[in-house]
Formats: structure tokens, sequence, C-alpha cells
């Protein structure tokens, strides 16, 4: 009896070691996660769509010639007759990005540059 008894432990121990190394391999091979190269759903919905471009709305802006004294804050200001809705991040960020390449503490007498308008909220 003891043959037998040792016997259907390994087929036992066999047939469990087949099962961990399947699921091993399939895990490995196909995964249980979505696979990365696989297109979201924006990247379909405009594959979908080739002609359709989407852009996002600018804030609006307004051109000024800086005059010597001004800052970025201070023409802002004058732009909306006083104290601004935004703070002051805001606004270095957002003039940042209406001027690609310039910094906010950096500009020059005499060149023109677009400045955000804010709505002022009620």
């Amino acid at each position: 009896m003891s043959t037998q008894f040792s016997f259907k432990h390994s087929v036992i121990f066999i047939i469990i070691l087949f099962i961990i190394c399947y699921s091993i391999y399939y895990d490995l091979s196909t995964g249980t996660l979505p696979k990365a190269d696989k297109p979201t759903t924006s990247e379909t919905s405009s594959e979908n769509y080739p002609n359709i471009v989407v852009e996002e709305e600018p804030f609006p802006a307004q051109e000024v010639v800086v005059q010597n004294g001004y800052t970025v804050l201070s023409i802002v200001e004058h732009l909306h007759d006083g104290p601004v809705p935004a703070s002051i991040q805001q606004i270095v960020y957002d003039f940042q990005e209406l001027n690609p390449g310039v910094a906010a503490d950096n500009i020059k007498v005499g060149k023109t540059y677009l400045f955000p308008l804010y709505l002022k909220s009620e």
C-alpha cells in the first residue's frame, strides 16, 4: 500500500506542478492586464475621424507695447481697470503661455506682447 500512496502523491504533485507552470506561462505570454500597445479611447476616436482637429479655446488676450517702468502685473491690472480676478502665479503662467520663450520678468521696452484678459467673477 505504501507504493500506491506515494504514487498518488506523485501524480497529484505532477498535476499541481503542471497547473502552476501553465498559469505562469499564460500570465507571461497573454497576461491578465491590458496590453500597453492597445489604443486608448482618445486614440481610437481620433483614428475614426482623421479630419477633425480638436483645439483648446485660447483665453482672451490683448496685444500691448511695453513702455518704460511697466511690468506684466501692472499692464494686466491696467487692462482690467483695477484688481485682477487671478493670482499672480496664474497671470505669469498665462503670460508665458501666450508668449512662448518669454519670461514674465524679462519683457523688453518697446516690444509687443500678448497679455491675458480675465472675466470678472460675480
